[in-house]
């Protein structure tokens, strides 16, 4: 089983660009080289403004390669949840996004001749609960209210069996490193791109951003943090306006392709789509903070897939969606900071969002209209995100308690211990040839402490998402700091 994304499969590892950082001051500086990233280096490539962009580590290798790659406007019920903590004008303003965004893709795909798999397909939210058919009669009549036509079905085209659900019929599926590193050819012939470069401070200056990174320090006048999660607390307060929601997925090739794709609405997520001959599901879905016991979460996930479809995955891999308070993404230029821009908090729909991110980040740095400035402002504030920015507090103090009182949560495995050393604690992880790596236990982005992933062989935060490998070196943000330890240096006082 690999616990690669089934995206990677087939895509030829490639060096980073190995040419050290050899440009220090620019006018615009783009920090991440996932969608948005690199739509927003696209948008920006034919201006007469200097740009550069910048990656910690492979160009679509974050959070864009774990996605299941819908272009999608139909959303589980977003647009009722918006009319109920907003109202219809904000509701209707965000399904305009989404469409754009679509169709955005389509035309670049078009134009830059893209072979990325783009197909149209149907779209289906289902529920298996009985109090689930009101939602999805409620979602749907407000799309028909917006000219979209929907229809209900009782059954998915496939044997899964549901209660309720609707279906639309002009969505899309694609292959999200294909789009992107085809996306990078084009963008590197006129903007420098600079891969394994680590960002981590910026600061303000008078007219400029002295971005501080692993290859000396970068001037910039304006700077776009478009990495899956800011590493930064200040100015813009992320982890109080937002949370990390995690999913497992699976995929295996199947003998009966369809060409569609369904997401369920109630609490236990199911999500479904078709790759060529592969069929992908996605589900135990759950805040980060409730569970931590991951392995247990992968078991139950490859056992309900072999358990409905008869088969067992080929690829299991997680995937961390950033879910704004709000339910509306975080996207523009962050108040009292001119030149600051920031997008984040898709809410699981990446792919759409990443992409009008790109285009609204673009337009407001080269000061055109967009109807979305409004709607997406990160410093925007309304009592449903207040509301729940006090609740997530809670769920953080009680994962920081936990982790604090029970030094040892949910390890499976005599592999697996925390020592004491000089008054400090250490993961320790013996791999299978009895080789010792040992870490830091904390996590430098607000010192949760850390939590063993035996699946992928990971320490992984509870509170924010960061991912390290056994060696420490971080592999997801928001940390970007190395944990790694030398044994060698450090006496035992282990308890």
């Amino acid at each position: 089983m690999d616990n690669h994304s089934l995206w990677e499969k087939g895509i030829k590892e490639h060096q980073h660009q190995n040419q050290k950082l050899n440009q220090f001051q620019t006018d615009i500086l783009i920090i991440g080289g996932g969608i948005t990233g690199i739509t927003t280096a696209y948008f920006l490539m034919n201006s007469s403004q200097n740009v550069m962009l910048i990656d910690k580590s492979e160009i679509g290798r974050g959070a864009t390669s774990k996605t299941t790659a819908k272009l999608n406007y139909l959303q589980g019920i977003i647009y009722q949840k918006l009319e109920k903590n907003f109202d219809t004008k904000i509701s209707k303003n965000y399904f305009d996004s989404q469409i754009e965004a679509i169709e955005l893709v389509k035309k670049i795909v078009k134009k830059e001749k893209i072979n990325c798999d783009l197909e149209q397909c149907d779209s289906f939210i289902f529920t298996k609960e009985e109090k689930g058919i009101p939602k999805i009669e409620k979602e749907k009549n407000i799309l028909e209210s917006w000219g979209i036509p929907c229809e209900t079905v009782q059954n998915l085209p496939l044997p899964f069996p549901i209660r309720y659900g609707m279906v639309v019929h002009d969505t899309y599926t694609f292959h999200p490193l294909k789009y992107l590193l085809h996306l990078k050819k084009i963008i590197q012939s006129k903007i420098p791109i600079y891969e394994g470069v680590i960002a981590y401070e910026i600061t303000p200056q008078k007219n400029h951003y002295l971005v501080k990174t692993n290859q000396g320090n970068i001037l910039a006048r304006q700077v776009v943090v478009a990495c899956h999660y800011p590493f930064f607390l200040f100015p813009s307060m992320i982890p109080i306006k937002t949370y990390i929601k995690r999913e497992y997925v699976n995929a295996s090739k199947v003998s009966f392709p369809y060409h569609f794709t369904a997401i369920s609405i109630d609490s236990n997520l199911h999500s479904i789509r078709f790759y060529k001959n592969y069929f992908i599901y996605g589900s135990h879905q759950h805040r980060l903070t409730n569970q931590i016991a991951y392995h247990k979460n992968y078991e139950k996930s490859k056992s309900d897939f072999q358990r409905f479809f008869s088969t067992e995955p080929e690829y299991t891999w997680m995937n961390q969606d950033i879910m704004s308070n709000d339910d509306l993404p975080i996207i523009g230029e962050i108040k009292n900071h001119p030149g600051l821009y920031l997008a984040t908090a898709y809410n699981a729909w990446g792919m759409t969002n990443g992409t009008i991110a790109g285009k609204v980040i673009c337009d407001l740095i080269l000061k055109k209209p967009n109807s979305y400035i409004d709607l997406f402002q990160p410093n925007r504030f309304h009592f449903v995100g207040l509301f729940h920015s006090t609740l997530g507090a809670f769920h953080y103090a009680k994962i920081y308690l936990q982790t604090m009182i029970q030094k040892n949560p949910v390890f499976e495995s005599n592999s697996v211990y925390v020592v004491k050393i000089n008054g400090k604690y250490y993961g320790v992880y013996y791999d299978e040839t009895g080789q010792k790596h040992i870490v830091s236990h904390q996590c430098p982005h607000m010192k949760c402490n850390l939590v063993f992933n035996l699946e992928e062989k990971t320490w992984d935060c509870p509170c924010h998402g960061s991912r390290f490998d056994i060696d420490g070196n971080v592999l997801e943000g928001p940390a970007n700091y190395s944990i790694g330890i030398d044994w060698s240096e450090k006496k035992a006082d282990s308890q």
